[in-house]
């Protein structure tokens, strides 16, 4: 975490919380890596990474959050490049690391905010859907950043990541969950 980066939270955008930050800490980049930070909510994550010298583009579905990570990037002189899309539906090229921090709330409709955290029955629809496209936006050696959550039923999640070579990174237990962070990569 570089303490120097400071984030204006918007209204109706995920606000950088404890899951953000483990994410974050979790997220191994060098100078020039190109790097995808989807569902970029307020932009913490890619901004983090541009700090570095990652070339970042940030993605979210809310117009909101993209113009809250613009103006985050302006406010501390970053560099991002902004795309509105679901998911990858309109992205292109690859990636030499993607950030993932998905809406893993298990049984919530979908509105407007609630979007940003609610992942289906089961909280892993949303995470299922990213990781069927994932693969073919990263580089050859690429690799997948994704927080992931003691709420998501056990069964649907192992499933979604099965594909994938898995190391488990960094861990903290809340008061009513344990999230956890994983770097995948393709066998």
């Amino acid at each position: 975490m570089d303490p120097s980066i400071e984030i204006m939270e918007c209204a109706q955008v995920y606000p950088p919380r404890e899951d953000s930050y483990l994410l974050i800490r979790s997220v191994e980049i060098a100078a020039g890596d190109k790097v995808l930070d989807m569902g970029c909510g307020t932009g913490i994550a890619g901004l983090h990474c541009a700090k570095i010298g990652g070339v970042v583009t940030v993605i979210d579905i809310n117009p909101k959050a993209l113009a809250c990570a613009r103006w985050n990037a302006s406010k501390n002189g970053l560099e991002i490049e902004v795309v509105h899309s679901d998911l990858f539906v309109d992205v292109n090229g690859s990636y030499d690391a993607i950030i993932f921090n998905p809406p893993y709330v298990p049984d919530v409709m979908e509105g407007t905010m609630e979007r940003s955290w609610a992942g289906g029955e089961d909280g892993v629809r949303v995470l299922e859907r990213f990781l069927q496209e994932a693969p073919t936006h990263l580089n050859r050696h690429g690799r997948i950043y994704v927080l992931l959550s003691s709420m998501m039923r056990d069964a649907p999640l192992q499933c979604a990541l099965s594909q994938f070579v898995r190391d488990r990174l960094l861990s903290e237990r809340l008061f009513f969950e344990e999230i956890w962070t994983e770097r995948l990569s393709l066998p």
